[in-house]
């Protein structure tokens, strides 16, 4: 079943150039209307981070730029390479593959459409018809990082991801360097879940860290890490959500959250396409572009010179001060 995003009533404006209506060639009406394809994370709708925000950006583009939006889950094609391969056939605009799990069969697809434009979000690829967009979310973490540091009584805070990978280390890292510019004596205790999808296993490992005196934890892991936030909640402790702004699944827990503009990243790669038309190479977002930034401090009493340290560390970061290993 396709999940589409279409209205296909046409208005009733004439269009005088050549004494022609749209209404003599509606089908020719329909096709000047650009289209993206999405083929979702891995978990797909619901998860409260990844793949809602890609969302939220065509919807955005549906809405303000009258786009046709259509997307797949895997719990549908059971494949990513079943995904693009639907979606490539009805040859829309862009074909956009989310999370480096999918490159590999996005890169088999888009070698067999040759024509088609493609663009794959969190990795890199050098085919000529796809176009790569990632993300600074080192920069985002290094600002989580701070806060929890300045935030944590403990001078014990925690990190939980997802999956160990490049990708997610770059959150590891980044949340690292941040906490310890505030305090380089403060511990950072890391554990991966290897599993965006499992919430329990967020909340095990996150009771396990809190076990040892962890009073702040950052999760970058998906639906995963609802587990996190939701077993920081309960022990009275501070959480930092990742992606989109994450205080609705613990709202008396979540502090802050990295926000990594998804939505952005989708609504960019459409312009850049409708712009240029088919191409390849590299995006990369972060506080400079808008594509990373924190949310609001809650739940917190936070003090005007802590959100002055943190600016100071913005402006570190966008001056090449900041160093990230």
């Amino acid at each position: 079943m396709k999940n589409k995003y279409r209205s296909m009533v046409l208005g009733m404006t004439i269009v005088l150039a050549g004494c022609t209506s749209v209404l003599d060639d509606p089908a020719s009406a329909v096709k000047e209307r650009k289209e993206i394809g999405v083929v979702l994370s891995d978990v797909g709708l619901g998860d409260q981070s990844f793949s809602d925000a890609a969302m939220g950006g065509m919807l955005l583009l549906r809405e303000k730029d009258d786009w046709f939006v259509d997307y797949r889950e895997l719990s549908e094609t059971k494949t990513y390479e079943g995904g693009f391969e639907a979606l490539a056939k009805e040859k829309p605009n862009v074909v956009v593959g989310l999370g480096f799990m999918g490159q590999q069969d996005l890169e088999k697809v888009a070698k067999k459409y040759p024509k088609q434009q493609f663009a794959i979000v969190d990795a890199v690829s050098d085919l000529p018809n796809v176009l790569s967009l990632t993300f600074s979310e080192d920069e985002g973490s290094y600002l989580a990082g701070a806060v929890a540091a300045l935030e944590s009584e403990t001078k014990t805070i925690g990190f939980v991801g997802g999956m160990r990978s490049p990708l997610i280390e770059k959150f590891e890292n980044g949340y690292r360097a941040g906490a310890k510019a505030i305090d380089p004596e403060i511990e950072v205790l890391v554990d991966y879940a290897e599993d965006f999808a499992a919430p329990e296993k967020g909340n095990q490992l996150a009771n396990a860290q809190m076990k040892r005196k962890a009073d702040v934890l950052y999760a970058a892991a998906g639906l995963t890490g609802s587990g996190v936030l939701q077993a920081a909640e309960k022990k009275g402790h501070k959480a930092i959500g990742v992606d989109t702004d994450q205080t609705a699944i613990a709202p008396d827990a979540v502090m802050t959250s990295m926000l990594k503009q998804v939505d952005l990243a989708i609504t960019e790669i459409a312009h850049q396409v409708e712009q240029e038309g088919l191409q390849g190479g590299h995006v990369t977002l972060g506080i400079k572009e808008g594509g990373i930034a924190l949310a609001p401090i809650r739940n917190a009493e936070w003090t005007a010179d802590e959100n002055t340290r943190i600016e100071e560390l913005k402006k570190d970061l966008l001056n090449g001060k900041a160093v990230i290993r």
